[in-house]
């Protein structure tokens, strides 16, 4: 059975969905904030063994309220969420991509919350390699491209603009989930971390940044490791659903 609600999460509502049964399990999606209906597969193979959570979140897709920069304010969101719906916790966090970021700093905040991490080809934290302008150059000039692409219409429009917004925050969501790290640590559950085996060519600096925060959050928890989706690119609930099912499955409680 899959039930859609608005939940009102203190001032704004949002668009969650909601199947299956058994222990919580919640999707957050990539960098558009759009979860619901971007984890292709993944959800219904989940559904037969958990009650599967994902949603849109603030102020884009269809739930409301302003879009913010901040990692703290959505993950603080989510949990309200995760209230109001009534669902039994400790949960599952799986964090695609920018989600990664924002299930790191929920688990950070509300260990208690949370019974097992599985992050999908996260985004690193920290600062990334390269000089400071390469940096505002590349975090300034994407967010422009994409809202150009908006402007030009289409079903894709919103979207576009949404991404923009989550782009220009970027530098300060991977600081600061950086910083929750540091100052919080993560609980001591079973850690997952899914990284994609086909990657775009990239600066080697680059490459091995994301490597290191992969193993670093891996290492973060005693029962932590790094799984390679070797026929994957970053578009991992596409082109190899069934690892990060099989995943949840090993973090899933008892």
């Amino acid at each position: 059975m899959m039930v859609d609600r608005r939940v009102d999460v203190g001032g704004h509502e949002l668009h969650a969905r909601v199947q299956g049964s058994g222990p919580t399990v919640v999707l957050d999606g990539g960098g558009a904030g759009q979860g619901l209906g971007t984890w292709g597969r993944v959800p219904e193979g989940l559904a037969g063994v958990a009650t599967v959570v994902t949603y849109d979140r603030a102020g884009v897709g269809r739930s409301g309220g302003p879009q913010t920069g901040s990692v703290v304010d959505m993950a603080d969101d989510l949990r309200r969420l995760l209230r109001a719906l009534d669902l039994d916790l400790p949960v599952v966090l799986v964090g695609w991509s920018y989600g990664g970021l924002v299930t790191q700093v929920y688990a950070a905040r509300h260990p208690d919350d949370v019974a097992g991490l599985v992050l999908v080809d996260p985004t690193a934290a920290g600062t990334p390699p390269g000089s400071a302008l390469v940096r505002r150059l590349s975090f300034g000039l994407a967010p422009w491209l994409l809202r150009a692409r908006a402007v030009l219409g289409g079903r894709n429009a919103r979207p576009l603009r949404e991404l923009a917004v989550t782009l220009r925050g970027m530098p300060e969501a991977m600081a600061e989930t950086a910083r929750m790290r540091e100052e919080h640590g993560l609980p001591p559950v079973p850690v997952r971390v899914i990284s994609a085996g086909r990657r775009p060519r990239m600066p080697r600096a680059q490459l091995e940044h994301l490597t290191a925060d992969h193993e670093a959050v891996a290492a973060l928890s005693p029962r932590g490791r790094v799984l390679v989706a070797e026929r994957a690119s970053h578009q991992v609930p596409y082109d190899q659903p069934e690892l990060i099912v099989e995943a949840v499955g090993e973090v899933l409680p008892g």
